[in-house]
């Protein structure tokens, strides 16, 4: 056991603790591993460098009060070597409060808080947007445990752990700016009975190209979580290189998210496939399902277009009301114009030559918003494949009220039950080049363009 006090760490918020905690996380490293102990209190520190062997563990109460001086306090990021095919937020680790890499047998556990003090970037350095600090930023380590903490005011990612294998993440309530909790093309993680409140979406697997190499993110089981997002609640994507293999995502309540409940993205030419879904209740969303293969090839030259296929989502529950999406307090940042006042129907969409195969939807009760009019039934919706793939990006009104499908291929809807608050004069469903479709035991083989009530 080593108590960071031991090592000259004051504990009163005002002094910076960062060099007393790094001294005994690296006397601990020297001598095997253990345990390093943060006893209650309030400790103020810039970036922290984690090692392998070590259990970070705090006390209950005890407190990491993240520097708002990002220039002074936290390391720089560092220098890349190959080129960034993804977003800034998702190429650099260095720049957080605690992080390391190719470690092994790390845990940060504890009843404890680590509050980053909503510090943002004072210029665009990171374009195209501002940001801070990460909270945890892992890349390419082994057994990976984080249990317990209260994340708050983060302005990065919370939890960014990219290439780590063996991943538990539990009992993570967090309150933050930007995404909750991210792992991005990593294998055997577990991700379960969390509390995620974010500014961008909550929990947001990836697979993009900060490895400089294609890997999968597969293995990964997501539940009994409580989730509420200004973007989307979760969502596989959009970084997609390799793509999403293999997933369990089940027993979660989604609640006041203002894009998608549940976003399944290929952009970037990877592979998403096996994903089981169950058990989802969701309240006030602004898209239920948002599903699609789209063909905006961020990497490298010879990039594919991608694949999608293999799905089953069963035992859902969507509710309104349906409002436009508030900030709920005044350090989460929100634009009126982005606002959504409508729910706006989930969609399940491929490309013209490549479809999206073998999607199964049971068991659904969806309770929408409503309000369209018979002419929007006509609506000629674009094909748009390069675009940012959001659940808004065909527009706030599409011609059918429930699901709009196209270029699939093998699609069931089985007891999916759609209704409207406001009376809604468009079809229930719309399919516009899908092939295979079943539709409550009703079977059709091809279908150009057709609505069902």
């Amino acid at each position: 056991m080593y108590n960071i006090k031991d090592y000259g760490a004051a504990g009163d918020g005002i002094h910076l603790d960062t060099p007393a905690i790094q001294k005994a996380i690296d006397a601990c490293n020297d001598n095997g591993g253990g345990t390093v102990y943060i006893p209650y209190g309030t400790y103020l520190t810039g970036s922290i460098h984690l090692k392998s062997n070590i259990n970070l563990h705090f006390e209950t109460g005890a407190k990491f009060l993240g520097s708002k001086d990002l220039d002074n306090h936290y390391d720089p990021d560092e220098k890349v070597s190959y080129p960034l095919y993804q977003d800034v937020s998702h190429s650099y680790f260095h720049h957080s409060l605690l992080w390391g890499g190719d470690l092994e047998n790390i845990a940060i556990t504890g009843m404890g808080i680590i509050d980053m003090q909503s510090a943002w970037e004072k210029d665009d350095r990171r374009w195209p947007m501002r940001r801070g600090a990460k909270i945890i930023a892992l890349k390419e380590c082994r057994r990976v445990t984080i249990t317990g903490l209260t994340l708050l005011n983060a302005t990065d990612i919370a939890v960014y752990l990219a290439g780590c294998e063996t991943v538990r993440i539990s009992e993570i309530t967090a309150d933050v700016h930007i995404d909750g909790i991210s792992p991005d093309g990593c294998r055997d993680v577990m991700i379960t009975n969390c509390a995620i409140r974010s500014g961008d979406d909550a929990i947001v697997p990836k697979s993009s190209y900060t490895l400089n190499r294609r890997q999968v993110c597969e293995n990964v089981v997501i539940s009994n979580c409580v989730i509420s997002s200004r973007c989307n609640g979760i969502k596989l994507g959009t970084e997609s290189n390799a793509g999403f293999r293999n997933f369990s995502i089940s027993n979660c309540t989604i609640y006041n998210t203002r894009f998608a409940g549940l976003a399944l993205e290929i952009a970037d030419g990877g592979i998403l496939e096996g994903i089981a879904i169950s058990n989802i209740s969701m309240k006030d969303v602004g898209t239920p399902f948002f599903i699609i293969l789209a063909d905006r090839r961020r990497g490298p030259e010879g990039t594919g277009i991608g694949q999608v296929r293999d799905i089953m989502i069963d035992n859902v529950v969507v509710t309104g009301p349906y409002e436009p999406w508030i900030a709920k307090r005044e350090s989460i940042e929100c634009r009126s114009d982005l606002e959504l006042p409508v729910c706006v129907t989930s969609t399940i969409t491929g490309q013209p030559g490549q479809d999206i195969k073998n999607v199964s939807l049971s068991n659904i009760r969806m309770d929408l918003q409503g309000g369209g009019l018979k002419e929007d039934a006509g609506i000629l919706v674009p094909e748009d494949p390069q675009s940012y793939p959001e659940s808004t990006r065909f527009g706030l009104k599409l011609p059918s009220y429930g699901f709009y499908c196209r270029h699939c291929d093998g699609i069931t809807f089985q007891n999916v039950q759609v209704s409207w608050i406001e009376t809604d004069e468009r079809p229930a469903f719309a399919f516009e080049d899908v092939k295979s479709l079943q539709l409550n035991g009703d079977i059709y083989e091809t279908i150009r363009r057709r609505f069902s009530k």
